[in-house]
């Protein structure tokens, strides 16, 4: 069996086994937290088919999946006042995200023309979800920042190599990084939120 079938067979059990994993361990369930993880398994199943219509609408299962996060992570941060209590730091780490950003459509925006706007704004909703996992440094433990903010780190590696796969160009092993980063990904995002 090859990776790529292999990769195919075993998609629609990656996030029910994380959804799992929240369902047995967490001592309170927040159904934000399942709605996220719900749009984000859509996501998945659309995106096993390789067609440019089913892959629009994964971004936009995931992209939904990703404000689902952002308020997951703003509400366990202590709401919104944590940027008027913080507002130098969250000023500076913003800087990063705009970086990417722009780097992200100087890099790849001729390529994806057709689906700019879509990429554009997903891209835009991900570094949001990201940047919201930071405000968590400030009222939990460190552990659980760490966790959910490498998490959402690895998120936008794995999307960024979507994105290099689909519009730039292959190379040897991008899937398995995608996958692992992915998986990876979601299993440290709800780890921290436990």
């Amino acid at each position: 069996m090859t990776l790529h079938k292999f990769k195919i067979l075993t998609k629609p059990f990656w996030v029910p086994a994380i959804t799992a994993i929240y369902l047995s361990a967490a001592r309170q369930i927040n159904p934000f937290v399942l709605v996220s993880l719900g749009f984000c398994y859509i996501g998945d199943l659309l995106l096993i088919k390789n067609r440019k219509s089913w892959f629009i609408a994964g971004a936009f299962s995931f992209m939904v999946g990703h404000l689902f996060y952002i308020y997951v992570f703003l509400e366990s941060a202590g709401g919104l006042q944590v940027f008027t209590s913080y507002p130098l730091f969250c000023a500076v780490a913003l800087v990063p995200y705009i970086i990417y950003i722009i780097l992200f459509n100087k890099l790849l925006a001729h390529n994806m023309s057709s689906i700019f706007l879509v990429a554009t704004v997903y891209i835009s909703v991900l570094l949001l979800m990201s940047y919201s996992s930071l405000t968590r440094f400030w009222n939990l433990p460190f552990y659980s920042f760490l966790m959910t903010f490498s998490g959402s780190i690895l998120f936008i590696i794995s999307d960024t190599l979507i994105s290099v796969r689909n519009f730039k160009r292959k190379f040897k092993g991008i899937g398995t990084i995608i996958v692992v980063t992915y998986i990876a990904a979601q299993l440290l995002i709800i780890g921290g939120l436990l």
